[in-house]
């Protein structure tokens, strides 16, 4: 790229950034709403074949639809994404600011009341990330800006989601800046999955280095310092520092527990422990600065957190009955329901609920709810939400579904089987990972006979297990899926197919772990490699 380019026919590339490990930043100047934005492209070089190129664009525009969503303060704005020359971009809002890891080296060690300020709005932002089931997985100081008014930004949420869980490990296994090392998780370090939990240990390193000015386990050597990551005891905080808060001390060695099953629930949690501490930090010089009096934003923010505190029932607003809506014809629920798959093909999932949510509320009192139209409707509306991370409706939605779907078509039905798949994913993104194992478990004994080993809807299902048991730390078991499913990704799509190449990396992470078994099948028996059954091929209803 080079300063005058003009991308997508609007965006005009004003000033170098800067240069990560997935591409290139730009300062751009928007001519059609004359504005400046920050254009980042992902370099192509990444992504060698025409398939990974592919698999690389499906996966950025999907993260990037998910991170627009998020709507919140301490996430830049996404206003656009495409691609110019092959390469991917992304446009969004220009931060200004100073960046964290420029804060450390400038004026630690912070003081406390600034540590944990800028902890707690990152905070903030995570909770309603990991609302939606979005995970950062590279949260560091150099994608954190303080703003002149004490306002923490939280960059680049879904870059590394889009370069995917292989791209991880290789990064961790190579330095890249992509998935940093050194505040990686170990479950993200040795395997590329990451959960809510790993977005909260990269939070302790964060809050760690700012009370003290340095990485956790700081080394020369990347390899050393990602393995004491998983193997080595963190010293205390006050032994490093002596004014820090012992709750501050408790809650950092807790963040940064090697297990994620022993750190704090959840980032809602980490706020409401830190937040005490966030008492009148003082003046950081050449960083912020003395709001205007007074300041519109605080105006704001002051006025919501009063409503927010008082109950609505309690200041006598009444609330307006807006009785039933619209009632639909038959007609029209067909024209909804077409509609939405019309939207949904166009990755336009949200409008596709908000059609569907429309469409079931007018056929109330005009069509039974078993009646076809409105069952169609009602199996869109569960595969909208759960393409929109909406997992918790979207399961309770399947779980009435499913019963009467599977007396309808039959167990092994592709709808049956896709809508099956879809609640145990959902279980999983709740974190029920028991409950997701069982459901993952049982339908594949039911899959696999009717359909075979090879067949595409049981390739991904034995993926989504591997990489469940993976999570778990069942990892022996995990291995004996992953070892059978690589060899008939080889066999059906090819070495150097993405889902192969996902499958290989994961698998070579899970060898660092422990040592290799004698390959089993998924009930634990000796089984040689690639002798499955063969079935015709199906797609799955999702």
């Amino acid at each position: 790229m080079n300063r005058g380019d003009v991308v997508g026919d609007r965006y005009e590339l004003a000033d170098y950034l800067g240069r990560g490990g997935y591409g290139e930043v730009w300062k751009g100047f928007d001519r059609s709403l004359d504005r400046h934005v920050a254009v980042k492209f992902i370099r192509t070089e990444r992504f060698p074949t025409p398939e990974l190129r592919e698999e690389a664009e499906r996966r950025f525009r999907r993260e990037a639809r998910v991170t627009a969503r998020i709507g919140h303060p301490g996430v830049p704005v996404i206003h656009d994404l495409g691609t110019h020359d092959g390469d991917l971009y992304l446009v969004m809002e220009l931060v200004e600011g100073f960046r964290v890891d420029d804060l450390i080296a400038c004026h630690h060690p912070l003081p406390v009341a600034w540590a944990a300020a800028i902890a707690a709005q990152i905070c903030a932002v995570l909770t309603v990330a990991h609302a939606r089931s979005l995970i950062h997985r590279d949260l560091k100081p150099t994608n954190l800006i303080l703003c002149a008014d004490g306002t923490v930004k939280v960059l680049d949420f879904g870059v590394v989601a889009m370069l995917g869980s292989a791209d991880v490990t290789q990064i961790t296994q190579d330095g890249q800046n992509v998935g940093t090392p050194h505040y990686m998780s170990p479950e993200l370090a040795v395997t590329g999955l990451a959960g809510p939990r790993s977005d909260l240990y990269a939070l302790g390193c964060v809050l760690h280095e700012l009370l003290t000015g340095s990485r956790v386990f700081e080394s020369a050597y990347t390899a050393a310092e990602v393995g004491r990551h998983y193997t080595e005891a963190l010293a205390p905080l006050r032994s490093l520092r002596a004014d820090v808060p012992a709750e501050i001390e408790r809650l950092v060695l807790e963040l940064l527990a090697k297990s994620a099953a022993d750190r704090p629930a959840d980032a809602a949690e980490v706020y409401g422990r830190l937040l005490p501490f966030v008492t009148a930090p003082p003046p950081l010089p050449g960083v912020t600065a003395a709001p205007p009096s007074p300041d519109p934003l605080r105006m704001y923010a002051a006025v919501a957190e009063r409503v927010a505190e008082t109950a609505l029932t309690g200041l006598g607003v009444p609330v307006r009955d807006a009785g039933p809506g619209r009632r639909l014809s038959e007609a029209e629920l067909r024209a909804a329901n077409e509609r939405a798959e019309e939207l949904a093909l166009e990755g336009r999932f949200s409008q596709a609920v908000e059609l569907l949510e429309g469409a079931l509320a007018g056929a109330e009192d005009v069509l039974p709810s078993e009646d076809p139209v409105v069952f169609a409707l009602r199996m869109r509306l569960a595969g909208s939400r759960f393409a929109v991370r909406d997992y918790r409706r979207a399961a309770e939605e399947y779980d009435d579904l499913l019963p009467r779907l599977s007396e309808l078509l039959g167990a092994v039905h592709p709808a049956v089987l896709g809508c099956r798949l879809n609640r145990a994913l959902c279980a999983a993104a709740l974190g029920r990972h028991r409950v997701a194992l069982s459901q993952m478990d049982g339908l594949l004994r039911d899959a696999r006979p009717a359909l075979g080993d090879r067949d595409e809807f049981v390739l991904e299902l034995r993926r989504e297990l591997g990489t469940l048991l993976t999570r778990l730390g069942d990892y022996d078991r995990a291995r004996a899926v992953l070892r059978l499913l690589l060899a008939d990704l080889e066999a059906e799509s090819g070495a150097g197919h993405p889902d192969t190449r996902d499958v290989r990396d994961l698998l070579r992470s899970l060898e660092r772990v422990s040592p290799a078994r004698p390959v089993t099948d998924v009930e634990g028996r000796l089984r040689p490699e690639g002798d499955g059954e063969r079935g015709a091929r199906h797609r799955p209803f999702r």
